[in-house]
């Protein structure tokens, strides 16, 4: 089935949030970005969205395990057919919005990351990273739509993502320290499949503690709580 989806807000970033808010009922690893629409209208912002979308029955996913210490080796070239889809992605992004900037990509080994510098704006990462998780949202979906496959490229803009992990890090710390403490669960705030990888790992190496990851994308969280 396909559906066109037009969104408007007063900046891009809450258009394409109330893009992504439109998706919600759907799987949206079945949704694929056909062509974006970018117009002023009236001092708003318009985004179209043209996206096919495949209903599937509901399924239990709302928790999963802590993914393993060790994964399966990742495919360099299938993280270099991933990454250059993302790149063209985003570059068909700047010439909507008529914003400059150039594309740096790092392939590592279980996954991509295709950064956006020398953009001169913070248009693209919005309030408090708003933007650019829905850009990264958009992005997974048109990955997986088009490898059939889980992506693997995490999005940054001006090395924004390292900046928040920082901050990410020193607040798993604390909530460790509660969690040793009280011996209550704590419950993070939303993060990207790569971010709560790092604190995956951060609370194994914590003895008398486990951790696992709730929710759907983009909500999706870390829960630490005892073992």
């Amino acid at each position: 089935m396909t559906r066109q989806i037009t969104s408007k807000g007063t900046s891009f970033g809450e258009a394409l949030t109330d893009a992504l808010a439109e998706l919600a009922g759907c799987d949206r690893e079945k949704v694929e970005l056909h062509a974006p629409g970018l117009d002023d209208v009236g001092g708003h912002v318009r985004l179209d969205l043209e996206v096919e979308v495949v209903r599937e029955a509901d399924d239990d996913r709302a928790s999963e395990p802590a993914p393993a210490p060790t994964e399966a080796s990742v495919d360099p070239q299938e993280l270099d057919e991933e990454a250059d889809a993302a790149a063209d992605f985003l570059e068909g992004l700047l010439d909507a919005m008529d914003l400059p900037g150039d594309l740096r990509i790092r392939v590592k080994d279980e996954h991509a990351e295709v950064e956006v510098v020398d953009v001169g704006s913070g248009a693209l990462i919005g309030r408090r990273g708003q933007t650019l998780e829905a850009i990264q949202e958009l992005v997974r979906c048109s990955l997986q739509r088009q490898f059939e496959r889980r992506a693997r490229v995490q999005v940054d803009v001006e090395g924004y993502r390292a900046r928040r992990l920082e901050k990410l890090v020193e607040k798993a710390e604390e909530a460790i320290d509660t969690v040793l403490d009280t011996g209550d669960a704590e419950r993070l705030e939303p993060m990207d499949v790569f971010e709560r990888k790092v604190i995956h790992q951060l609370v194994a190496d914590v003895d008398g503690l486990t951790s696992r990851s709730q929710g759907r994308e983009p909500g999706r969280r870390v829960v630490i709580e005892p073992t």
